[in-house]
């Protein structure tokens, strides 16, 4: 009986031995962050902090690289191609997973791709103008545009394009699309009075007293702005891309591992760096748990599909 009450222990001792070290101990060594834009940048800035936060709450390393192209696509397709195993994994905004595979055949990874660990902070993303611009809402907007004919707006997001077709297609307005590169380009486009309005995650907070928000372009109002008009308030049914930032993982990642970086975020969440960094660049924190990340992931992407069959939108 003792020779087999031995071996039986002996067995659950080699049991847990061949364990993947993910489901026991994770993480075992440096951890690399995925930020699909260019160092500089909010979701750069941000996650520069955060990598420390991190290395401080897992024990282990988190070191940042920068894989920028295509609203982060170059990361989430070198993502979805990793191994699972809590090595990798991406901070960036939702709307490059819930969107651009949408609005793009060429890419090669769906939301279902990725499994999410939670969000941590939210772009402001709205239509913006400057400040002397004649116009304060959508209504206000919509009269200016039949009045002038035809105006102009630069964004650096390909959601832009779907919200102002939407638009100009209800309202029966002319707009045209100018390219930017970057948050700077921009701002000079708006400020030199080149185009009329712009499409942005946040210039308008980092830019004080030069503009002025006319709508956003979420399902609510936005934490920076909460006496401004949603573009659904506006009366744009279901016109709205949700845009927080948060941490996924590739298909197949370990519960465990995910638990431990959900438990990781809600610390970085109250954290006095964070809470710093997040209000000098006016990304408020919106803390999110794994569960409804992964809700909303599903929800946005959802919406979006619904919104792109209303205006017959056809992928590239």
């Amino acid at each position: 009986m003792k020779g087999l009450l031995k071996g039986f222990v002996a067995a659950l001792f080699a049991l847990g031995a061949a364990l993947p070290a993910a489901a026991t101990d994770w993480p075992t060594g440096p951890i690399t962050m995925l930020i699909g834009y260019k160092a500089g940048g909010g979701t750069d800035t941000k996650g520069r902090v955060l990598a420390k936060i991190l290395t401080r709450e897992l024990g282990q390393q988190v070191n940042v690289i920068n894989r920028a192209g295509g609203g982060q696509a170059v990361a989430l397709e070198g993502l979805k191609n990793e191994a699972p195993d809590g090595s990798i994994f991406l901070f960036g905004a939702v709307s490059g997973i819930t969107l651009n595979p949408q609005i793009n055949s060429d890419l090669q990874f769906t939301a279902e791709d990725f499994v999410y660990a939670g969000g941590l902070t939210e772009f402001q993303v709205s239509m913006v103008a400057p400040a002397d611009a004649p116009f304060d809402d959508m209504a206000g907007f919509v009269a200016y545009a039949k009045e002038k004919g035809k105006i102009k707006y630069a964004s650096l997001s390909p959601g832009a394009k779907i919200i102002m077709q939407v638009i100009a297609r209800q309202d029966g307005i002319e707009v045209d699309y100018i390219p930017t590169k970057g948050g700077r380009g921009m701002v000079q486009l708006a400020l030199s009075g080149q185009v009329d309005f712009a499409y942005s995650g946040g210039i308008q907070g980092r830019y004080p007293g030069k503009f002025k928000t006319i709508a956003a372009a979420s399902t609510r109002r936005l934490g920076n702005y909460p006496d401004t008009e949603t573009l659904i308030e506006a009366g744009y049914e279901g016109l709205a891309i949700d845009a927080p930032t948060v941490v996924a993982f590739p298909k197949g990642t370990d519960p465990a591992i995910v638990a431990k970086m959900e438990a990781a975020l809600r610390v970085a969440s109250t954290d006095p760096d964070m809470i710093k960094i997040s209000k000098s660049i006016n990304m408020p924190i919106v803390y999110q748990t794994a569960a409804e990340t992964s809700q909303l992931v599903e929800d946005s992407a959802a919406a979006i599909t619904i919104m792109l069959d209303t205006i017959g939108y056809k992928a590239s």
